[in-house]
């Protein structure tokens, strides 16, 4: 009988793929955000780039930093967040439940660097709809 001392890998499967290119999806999309910023002319709608470059650096900078690390270091996160569930478990086995039963790691996971990297496109979306003349009637 041998023991498996690898630790497990959370990182298989279509989710973590589809999560992993809406990061790197998101990451080129604010560079193109970025850009059009450094390169084109505030139009007269936008007088100013400043709100822009403040969204960037207070909404798209710390979520892409965040979805990104979980993306590139999915099986640490998984691992670490695994740790704790087991803890946790031990502890709710000794003393009784306190809170409802959690759903697994990996479906949080995916979920967070999708809506991350959505949320982190409000700049490019508020540029576009702002700042356009092709969108007004």
């Amino acid at each position: 009988m041998t023991t498996d001392t690898q630790p497990p890998e959370f990182d298989a499967g279509n989710w973590v793929k589809m999560a992993r290119c809406a990061v790197a999806a998101s990451v080129v999309l604010s560079a193109v955000t970025v850009a059009i910023l450094l390169i084109v002319d505030p139009p007269k709608q936008c007088p100013s780039w400043t709100p822009l470059w403040e969204m960037l650096a207070a909404l798209t900078a710390p979520l892409l930093i965040m979805t990104g690390f979980v993306a590139i270091r999915w099986n640490w996160v998984a691992r670490r967040a695994a740790k704790h569930q087991r803890r946790k478990m031990l502890f709710e086995t000794l003393f009784g439940p306190m809170t409802p039963p959690a759903i697994p790691v990996t479906y949080f996971m995916v979920n967070l660097c999708v809506a991350g990297s959505l949320l982190s496109q409000l700049p490019l979306f508020a540029l576009v709809i702002q700042c356009t003349d092709w969108l007004r009637l």
